[in-house]
């Protein structure tokens, strides 16, 4: 026969079960309380993706071998786009290379490149792509380009050409900030800082942000929306004789009026400021903004633009912190990024 449980041993058992159980969820309990989401908002192009990389290599070990070999062909992809973006700039201001041998070299490049597999054939094109980049009408047409953002991009690129088209290449963490690459979907960033569990939501920036869709997020501890300076000329996708920055201020306005947030602490990043700067050499803000009547200099354009973004929070402004940025700037980043954390964990 077998021996039978008595009723002291079961109630024993149960016990420990129940405590098991309690400790699990004061172990979860306290494990929530250090930790912090962040919610990460911000159009495409405004630099949100490059913000993101700058968290990991901060505040992470940065960027495993497996992520830079796959990195290895977005740059190469992004030296495919560079040169083509040459070369029908070029066509479109009906410049030509002065030789007809570089005429024929321009059109063989710009044919194969074309093709699916052209971030493989850069590199086999390496004496090519070198001679090409390096002509003068090459960097004339840069020059003369309204588009500073693309054309720094593009003499980083060309700058680093040799050392990208070698077999040995390995791309530097500034090889991945600078480069662009579409990210679609959320990611979540894990990282510690003060004892605390941070966990940043990186939203994509193609997302229609509505107030049904917010409410996925509401126990997010803080805001942080990145708003690119320099995209004041760049046109509106869905508003005539608007720009870019002017759907960035839709948006925000969106966010931060919404019930949800009321008591959210809110980080603006109003990032490209070394963009902007050198665009209002040669734009002025009164493109996007006629009443403005300050002058076409750095300041006082920057203030008058955060003004604008500051008038949208009319519940507690105190919440809002604002910071002039440079995302590819790693110093930058880091020291207002982390003053930026400190703030939000200061909150009651």
């Amino acid at each position: 026969m077998g021996v039978g449980i008595s009723a002291h041993e079961v109630e024993q058992a149960a016990r420990r079960r129940s405590k098991t159980i309690d400790d699990g969820l004061e172990a979860e309990r306290m494990r929530e309380a250090r930790t912090v989401r962040v919610l990460m908002l911000g159009l495409s192009g405004a630099g949100k993706s490059t913000l993101a990389k700058q968290v990991r290599m901060i505040h992470e070990k940065g960027f495993a071998d497996k992520e830079k070999a796959v990195y290895r062909e977005v740059v190469r992809q992004n030296v495919v786009m560079a040169v083509l973006c040459v070369l029908e700039e070029m066509d479109t201001h009906g410049v030509q290379f002065p030789t007809e041998e570089m005429r024929n070299t321009a059109n063989n490049i710009k044919d194969r490149l074309k093709m699916s597999d052209s971030y493989k054939a850069v590199v086999d094109m390496r004496h090519s792509l070198l001679l090409l980049t390096s002509q003068k009408v090459v960097k004339d047409i840069m020059d003369a380009c309204i588009d500073v953002e693309t054309v720094q991009l593009n003499q980083y690129l060309f700058r680093s050409l040799d050392k990208i088209l070698s077999d040995s290449y390995a791309p530097s963490d500034y090889d991945i900030l600078r480069v662009r690459q579409k990210t679609t979907g959320l990611h979540e960033i894990l990282f510690h800082f003060k004892g605390f569990e941070f966990r940043l939501c990186d939203v994509d920036g193609h997302c229609t942000v509505k107030k049904k869709w917010l409410q996925n997020f509401e126990n997010v501890s803080a805001i942080l929306f990145t708003a690119a300076l320099s995209s004041y000329d760049v046109g509106s996708k869905d508003h005539e004789e608007q720009t870019e920055i002017h759907d960035a201020m839709r948006v925000f306005q969106t966010v931060t009026s919404y019930a949800g947030f009321i008591r959210s602490p809110i980080i603006l990043f109003l990032n490209k400021k070394d963009i902007f700067q050198q665009k209002l050499k040669k734009v002025p803000l009164t493109v996007a903004f006629p009443e403005y009547t300050g002058k076409n200099e750095f300041s006082e354009a920057c203030q008058f633009i955060q003004q604008k973004f500051e008038s949208f929070v009319t519940h507690a402004p105190e919440r809002l912190a604002v910071h002039i940025t440079n995302a590819t700037d790693t110093p930058n980043i880091r020291s207002v990024f982390d003053s930026s954390l400190a703030v939000i964990l200061d909150q009651p």
